[in-house]
């Protein structure tokens, strides 16, 4: 399979790397507006390098595309690909907005075109644990909570993506940015769409332009209530590089996370104490699986692990979230979303 991969200096792009070493993929072009790390990427694979994405589509012949780049650039780029009827991945916001995914949503539906979008909690070992626990994904939550602080905005800079903390490309900041899992996540384990939608942010850590820390609430129409907090503020280095923990709440089970496990108390069966299991809370060891998945689903027709409308959902939850932090944390009614 030919593959390639448009706007490498984005921070996920190494994730991808060693599984894009497989036999049967060839990455044939890489694409750098940046001029960060394009020249080492392209070296790597033996590939072609462009500075501009459009002119690598322009003369490329490919079977897949990974794309990346600045998250308001990524609708252009989309589109880009779309009309040439190229099979791709497009990374997480997919745009700044709402709209701009469902014009993604709408123009991938009519090309009949497969498009995938890493949401990779969905390959967690979270999923497998509830599923081994309770003989299936429970569907009964009350309330679920997720924490996950990130290193500071440094690391963007670092990485050659300082754009990611100007809000005119990036959107925002660790809401834009890292809240999309959650959501998603949300919406993904309660199997109901999202009815209500507060938040509130700040930028008191580091005083930058976009926030580094967020609070963000969640109501179903029927009351099931989700909390994602996420910010900019944890102090990483190479062995700790952020906080990650989670409460998941149904009617027969509590569930929270540890270090290195989940840990599980039936509420209808108290003597039994707490049960607990390991699993890998390290999310970037997902990136390689969803490179091999979606690939794997291209080639036989499957649908997408997530697709452009997962992602217009979550979107939509976002462009209210953005909403009430702007008002003071005012509760937002979300309407039901109609194609």
């Amino acid at each position: 399979m030919r593959v390639a991969l448009l706007e490498v200096s984005h921070w996920h792009v190494p994730l991808y790397l060693n599984a894009l070493e497989a036999p049967g993929i060839q990455v044939v072009a890489v694409s750098d507006a940046e001029h960060v790390k394009g020249e080492e990427i392209a070296a790597r694979f033996g590939s072609k390098l462009y500075s501009s994405a459009y002119e690598l589509l322009e003369h490329e012949e490919v079977d897949f595309a990974f794309v990346f780049g600045r998250h308001s650039e990524m609708p252009l780029l989309a589109e880009a690909v779309i009309a040439r009827k190229i099979p791709f991945a497009l990374e997480k916001p997919c745009g700044i907005n709402m709209s701009q995914v469902t014009r993604l949503r709408k123009l991938t539906e009519e090309a009949n075109l497969y498009c995938a979008v890493p949401l990779i909690f969905r390959m967690s070992e979270l999923l497998n644990a509830l599923e081994d626990a309770e003989g299936r994904i429970p569907s009964d939550f009350n309330y679920m909570s997720f924490r996950f602080v990130v290193g500071p905005p440094g690391r963007y800079e670092a990485a050659g993506a300082g754009w990611a903390l100007d809000p005119v490309y990036s959107g925002g900041g660790s809401t834009i940015n890292v809240a999309t899992h959650f959501i998603d996540l949300f919406r993904l384990l309660t199997g109901k769409e999202v009815a209500r939608v507060s938040a509130t942010m700040n930028a008191r850590t580091h005083r930058g332009a976009v926030e580094d820390y967020s609070l963000l609430t969640m109501q179903t129409e029927d009351g099931v209530i989700g909390l994602v907090e996420t910010g900019y503020s944890f102090p990483s280095t190479a062995d700790e590089q952020r906080e990650f923990s989670f409460t998941l709440a149904s009617d027969r089970m509590y569930a929270k996370s540890g270090p290195d496990r989940i840990e599980f108390r039936d509420r209808n069966n108290l003597s039994a104490g707490t049960r607990s299991r390991r699993i890998q809370v390290e999310t970037d060891i997902y990136y390689p699986l969803f490179v091999k998945q979606v690939l794997a689903e291209c080639h036989t027709g499957a649908k997408p692990i997530a697709s452009l409308c997962d992602a217009e959902l979550m979107m939509q939850v976002m462009d209210a979230a953005y909403a009430s932090a702007r008002q003071g944390g005012a509760l937002q009614s979300l309407r039901s979303s109609s194609k």
